[in-house]
């Protein structure tokens, strides 16, 4: 019997729960030890501030490092740079577990994150070399709900570790994880990366790359609106428990469960996503998202503006914000990538780096000339969404149409069937 063809192998279930797995590794790393920082702060003797470095210097090198891992997988393979990857990421593991001062825990969660960046560059670039834009967008969708779960639920798992163990348990289970996962991707998913170019990290090609990336106004317009969305997120992260406990009176539970349920809606709006991705193309999910968004950001900062500022004002119209964002990236993701599938890893790791890198600094602006409050926290992300919708609108490329391709036109996209690679850039 021939062995079924390396497309039709990603196709399967299994291979599809790995690379949603290697995708939600990093995001879960990042939130799974938070309630053993103060048992870590008592034992090395050291401020919540200083321990606090774990956590930034991990998402630092796990942003930075999408830019090597990506461009590493469309020369040498998706393979060998996502299982490498996943073997730094277990070293840094091992590290923080043996640690026994602070640099030396600071260390292994640099490692962790320079390794965990290979996850959802190469997890995304192996759905655009398996799928068309259409298919990708349903399996994006469900690394959308992986990421936006792993939030909710890494802190309670790793506050059960904490309660009936001990913080190196959870470095124990984290390298256990990445060895896992790379079992599981050794086994289940072949090489997806079927012309590797000998010559993609060569400054001059890197360079070709990047240009042929930014030159693609569908490629720019996603990257910016994905990280306009994420700004408005960001914005709420950062600022929700002072507006939610300080200025609403909310008990820590009610702050915990209210938040829950915000994030809760970035996997709604995945859900809907991937309900829609077979009927709807994708220039119209991220429409109605980017639209839905907005309409729930204006509501929230309107309510705070007349002074009816409470808990479900914020809370609701929030859960709908976030609910665009998880309906929006996974489309506007496959739109994004669906052009470069012969760079799909630099692709991917560029498209994630600048979103982060837009959010980022959006948020860093906000925290540094705005108070926090219940009308701050609704303007900041009434004008994220606005800036998002309006960039949608206005610079829309034709990719992101919001018709459906004519009878006929779509053909391959339905079956799956991958693209063939284009020329490389000289």
């Amino acid at each position: 019997m021939a062995a079924a063809a390396p497309s039709s192998r990603v196709e399967r279930p299994a291979a599809t729960a790995v690379l949603v797995g290697i995708a939600a590794l990093a995001p879960i790393a990042v939130d799974v030890f938070l309630p053993s920082m103060p048992a870590m702060a008592r034992e090395f003797e050291t401020s919540t501030g200083t321990l606090s470095l774990a956590v930034t210097l991990f998402i630092v090198a796990f942003a930075g490092a999408q830019l090597f891992w990506g461009p590493l997988s469309d020369r040498a393979g998706r393979r060998p740079a996502l299982l490498g990857g996943l073997a730094l990421f277990v070293a840094g593991s091992i590290l923080c577990l043996a640690a026994t001062s602070i640099p030396l825990l600071l260390a292994g969660r640099v490692l962790q994150g320079l390794g965990g960046g290979a996850g959802p560059a190469i997890a995304n670039a192996v759905v655009i070399d398996t799928y068309r834009r259409e298919r990708a967008v349903g399996v994006l969708a469900l690394i959308t709900l992986s990421i936006a779960l792993a939030p909710m639920i890494a802190p309670v798992f790793g506050g059960l570790v904490q309660e009936y163990a001990t913080w190196r348990v959870v470095f124990v289970i984290q390298g256990g994880v990445g060895v896992l996962l790379g079992v599981a991707f050794f086994a289940l998913i072949p090489e997806t990366n079927r012309a590797p170019d000998p010559a993609a990290l060569r400054p001059s090609r890197l360079a070709a790359n990047y240009r042929r990336l930014f030159r693609s106004r569908t490629f720019t317009t996603a990257a910016v609106l994905m990280g306009l969305l994420f700004a408005g997120q960001l914005i709420f992260i950062s600022t929700s428990s002072f507006v939610l406990v300080d200025d609403l009176g909310a008990s820590p539970v009610v702050y915990g469960l209210s938040f829950g349920f915000v994030s809760f809606g970035i996997m709604t709006g995945a859900t809907i996503c991937r309900r829609f991705s077979r009927r709807w193309p994708p220039g119209r999910i991220v429409f109605v998202a980017a639209a839905t968004g907005w309409a729930a950001a204006l509501a929230m900062a309107a309510l705070a503006g007349l002074g009816f500022a409470s808990l479900p004002a914020t809370v609701l119209p929030a859960f709908v914000i976030l609910a665009g964002n998880g309906m929006a990236r996974p489309a506007a993701t496959a739109t994004a990538l669906a052009d470069f599938p012969e760079t799909a890893g630099l692709a991917s790791a560029v498209l994630g780096f600048t979103q982060m890198a837009v959010a980022s600094g959006c948020s860093i602006l906000f925290s540094a000339f705005v108070e926090p409050g219940p009308g701050t926290l609704a303007g900041g992300m009434a004008l994220a969404s606005t800036a998002a919708f309006a960039l949608f609108t206005l610079a829309r490329p034709p990719a992101f149409s919001l018709r459906q391709p004519a009878p006929g036109t779509g053909a391959a996209a339905a079956t799956g069937t991958p693209a063939p690679p284009s020329p490389r850039p000289h």
